[in-house]
């Protein structure tokens, strides 16, 4: 943001940030350019740190005047889309006769086209987008103009409390002060934290710092009396063993293999020893995607797009593997490593004998996901030229030995969202252009449609293989599953208000990590119904997963919870300040559970 970016620590010890836009009377329309720079300046935002402002632990707020009138329109929206768990709720909601006024409504048709104007591509993309920036978006009237000293008076007020003569003179001479030092802070973009803040105002009489007690000042400690100890009952819980310093606070989190803990963090991939946490190497490379790591190496892209892979306990770089890829487009199955580029389209290489097995499938197509190798077939989402459109997805099946040509599907003009591979089928998450969204399943061996469902709301994410059953959650907060090769539903619940992540299916049960309510929902694998759910103190923002005897998950106040399978109790609640920015999960070898956090640290946890 231009204007003004405060990051603080809320009551639970969660790290929070809001991105302030300062304007008086923005009108809001594609004509100003000033508006256009400020819409343009919270898309970033959304868009780079999307998975904290989807959780709400980073904020957007614009400032004006309260005679603003596009500014309250504006914060009429996003109310709407606040309230809106998913953007076609959203769009019924804007559509239902009388629910909202007309001068509104031009509203959003005018933010939208802002937002097209910034990010060309189909109007359904700048509508998603529009909602997701409105559903962040908060209002801020400024009341400090001119005789009107309402703010002024309330800070003053709050001022009082940090002033050695706790006066009214002395709390308004420390508001002036710090009015002063904002209009040295603003032209140059400084960054104020509180002790940069106690440092400009030291020596000032109006203001005394907070004073640390010493350590010497320490009250004396009596001796405790002997005490014959008795027998804890309380289950043993998991125990920090190490922490190491890393680069940020967005770092991804983390994967274990043989020892070593390895973790991308902006442009560098960072290696660990898993015991001690002492840092082995490393080295600028990752293109700031998730680590690849198999057979003793991690693998990631040199500036040229050559393969390089780099041992994990030294450090040492091999030299240039014969194919070459693009970070964030490499997989690795049964010892073969599948990688894309942009030039050279799929290659496949074997990672034990060092040899290229095939390159250029695909017709050298631009490769749009990762491939997904499944049963000796490697999958891939292509985008092609088309007449009609800028793309074509084109989803397509090869030999993961040979890289021959299994079936091509072409998706026509529609826009492939959600993409998973299961043993008998791939099923698909459609958008047509009459905005219809339906989940497809084509058959592994073949390419042949089999079966179609229209979807009635947003996919929280891909959809899950579990046996015979396809599995999925939406954002309006239902879960469903349909038997893989009939499409025959099996049931389809209400599970929570709203959902966020995908469910984890398991021999006992179906895991979803609801997002409002916070609470962990557990269903029968065969029938749908409830098993059990447990509540937590916030919203949970990641997919369960197992670690010891527990199933775990993260909310978006950066808290761990855990709870025992078998006895569905409280097992763990570990406030590691989890970084959903890390984008998966924590990395778990031989009960040991290793995560990144967003106060920029690795941690290493011995599980019970």
């Amino acid at each position: 943001m231009d204007d003004i970016v405060v990051i603080g620590t809320a009551p639970n010890k969660t790290e929070v940030a809001v991105s302030i836009g300062v304007r008086r009377q923005p009108r809001l329309v594609p004509s100003e350019a000033d508006s256009v720079k400020l819409i343009g300046d919270f898309l970033h935002v959304v868009r780079a740190r999307r998975p904290l402002v989807d959780s709400g632990r980073w904020k957007l707020a614009l400032a004006v005047v309260p005679s603003c009138v596009p500014a309250q329109q504006l914060k009429a929206l996003a109310e709407m889309a606040s309230a809106a768990g998913s953007w076609t709720e959203f769009q019924d909601r804007m559509r239902r006769a009388g629910s909202v006024q007309t001068a509104v409504r031009n509203r959003l048709t005018q933010m939208e086209a802002i937002v097209a104007s910034l990010a060309p591509g189909p109007s359904k993309q700048a509508a998603q987008e529009t909602w997701r920036l409105l559903s962040a978006l908060h209002l801020i009237e400024m009341r400090l103009e001119g005789a009107d000293c309402t703010d002024r008076t309330y800070s003053v007020e709050r001022l009082r409390a940090v002033t050695p003569q706790r006066s009214n003179d002395a709390a308004h001479a420390l508001f002036a002060h710090l009015v002063e030092q904002v209009g040295a802070y603003a032209p140059g973009g400084a960054v104020v934290d509180l002790s940069r803040l106690h440092a400009d105002l030291h020596g000032l009489d109006c203001f005394a710092p907070a004073r640390l007690p010493s350590p010497a000042a320490a009250a004396p400690t009596r001796a405790a009396a002997t005490r014959r100890p008795r027998p804890s009952r309380r289950r043993a819980s998991a125990r920090m063993r190490w922490k190491a310093r890393l680069l940020s606070g967005a770092a991804h989190q983390p994967q274990a293999h043989d020892g070593t803990v390895v973790v991308v963090d902006d442009y560098w991939t960072l290696a660990f020893d898993a015991d001690s946490g002492h840092q082995r190497w490393g080295k600028k490379a990752g293109g700031g995607h998730s680590a690849v790591v198999a057979g003793g190496a991690c693998f990631a892209a040199d500036p040229l797009g050559h393969a390089r892979a780099w041992d994990l306990r030294t450090g040492q770089r091999s030299k240039p593997l014969p194919l070459r890829m693009q970070d964030g487009l490499i997989s690795v199955s049964d010892g073969v490593l599948f990688a894309a580029h942009p030039t050279t389209g799929l290659s496949a290489y074997d990672l034990a004998s060092q040899a290229m097995l095939w390159s250029g499938a695909g017709d050298r197509l631009q490769v749009a996901a990762v491939p997904r190798a499944q049963g000796g077939t490697v999958f891939a989402l292509l985008h092609a030229p088309s007449a009609h459109a800028h793309v074509q997805p084109v989803l397509a099946a090869f030999e993961a030995l040979s890289g021959r040509t299994v079936w091509c599907w072409p998706s026509g003009s529609c826009a492939i969202a959600h993409w998973s591979a299961g043993n008998q089928v791939l099923v698909a998450i459609v958008d047509t252009l009459d905005r219809e969204r339906h989940l497809i399943a084509l058959d592994c061996a073949t390419g042949a449609l089999l079966w179609r469902h229209e979807l009635t709301g947003e996919a929280a994410a891909a959809p899950v293989h579990a046996g015979a059953a396809v599995h999925l959650t939406t954002r309006c907060g239902r879960a469903m599953a349909w038997d893989a090769q009939s499409g025959r539903l099996l049931w389809n619940v209400q599970v929570a208000r709203r959902i966020s992540t995908a469910p984890m299916v398991a021999d006992d049960g179906v895991y979803i990590a609801a997002f409002a309510p916070g609470q962990l929902v557990v269903l029968d694998p065969q029938s749908g119904s409830e098993l059990w759910r447990k509540s937590a103190g916030g919203a949970f923002t990641t997919t369960p997963f197992m670690a010891g005897d527990s199933i775990w998950a993260g909310d978006r106040t950066g808290v761990l919870h855990a709870w025992d399978r078998r006895t569905h109790r409280a097992a763990a609640q570990l406030p590691v300040r989890w970084s959903e920015e890390g984008r998966g999960q924590p990395a778990i070898e031989d009960r040991m559970m290793f995560l990144s956090t967003c106060s920029g640290w690795l941690q290493a946890w011995e599980l019970p």
